[in-house]
């Protein structure tokens, strides 16, 4: 018996560079699921499924990071990595359908985001394709999902290579071929504030919009600084804790209801 026969696929929601994304039904618990699937049958994808499940499963105890529900293998050098169901939008969708984000939201989607990353790279795991099309708002949690984690490392060295990237939001170490490394996510959510409070415009441009609260553009431009060794970092400071204090600067309050 195939064991993904306990779910009934539902919906094909989105497809990235090697896998497809359906929402599924647990036939048993009733319950919603994502599973993941490769679209061809390689076994270097398979590889990269693997490894994204197990990350998962080892990272999935933080809010802001999906759970890793089962893994399995198909026939044809397919495999299945079935997942928490995420209510919400991708950044991208919301900013696509709805305009420009409130300052005051993208500075709490940053926070989460940050939480997000932080935990990662204390767990010696590297993201390395942080952009708005992996960060789901969750508004009725307010909280984020970070996901599609096929492209991360763990505890990378001087020899490890970047598996992919998204050139638009990848940092220029990425571009040139060097080793992904937590700096390297710090340079996405960046990228991801800068997209939240500009659009695609501000993106291209690298420049935050004039009306973006001062110490916040502040703040995100120092993220996205080309040399990596000038951006903040965990080592130099606590990034949640100085954004909570542009929270309160800029809006006064640290938090939203």
């Amino acid at each position: 018996m195939n064991m993904l026969d306990q779910y009934e696929i539902t919906d094909e929601i989105a497809e990235g560079g090697f896998a497809r994304i359906f929402k599924a039904r647990h036939k048993l618990l009733d319950e919603p699921a994502c599973v993941k699937i490769n679209k061809e049958p390689h076994p270097e994808d398979v590889e990269l499924l693997r490894a994204e499940a197990k990350l998962l499963w080892q990272l999935g105890e933080y809010h802001s990071i999906p759970n890793a529900k089962d893994f399995y293998l198909l026939e044809r050098h397919r495999a299945a990595l079935v997942m928490s169901w995420i209510e919400g939008k991708t950044l991208d969708d919301l900013v696509a359908r709805n305009g420009r984000i409130h300052p005051e939201d993208a500075s709490w989607i940053l926070e989460r985001l940050l939480g997000a990353l932080y935990y990662a790279h204390a767990n010696g795991v590297v993201h390395s394709d942080v952009k708005p099309g992996n960060v789901i708002v969750e508004n009725k949690k307010h909280d984020i999902k970070l996901i599609d984690w096929g492209l991360s490392v763990y505890k990378p060295t001087s020899r490890t290579r970047p598996i992919g990237s998204t050139p638009a939001y990848a940092a220029p170490e990425l571009a040139g071929g060097k080793p992904p490394i937590p700096e390297t996510d710090i340079y996405g959510a960046g990228m991801v504030l800068l997209y939240a409070l500009g659009g695609e415009a501000a993106v291209l441009s690298k420049d935050f919009p004039a009306d973006a609260p001062k110490p916040l553009a502040e703040f995100g431009s120092s993220l996205i600084r080309y040399d990596p060794r000038e951006r903040p970092n965990w080592d130099k400071e606590n990034l949640i804790q100085r954004l909570s204090d542009i929270r309160q600067e800029a809006f006064g309050r640290r938090h939203t209801a």
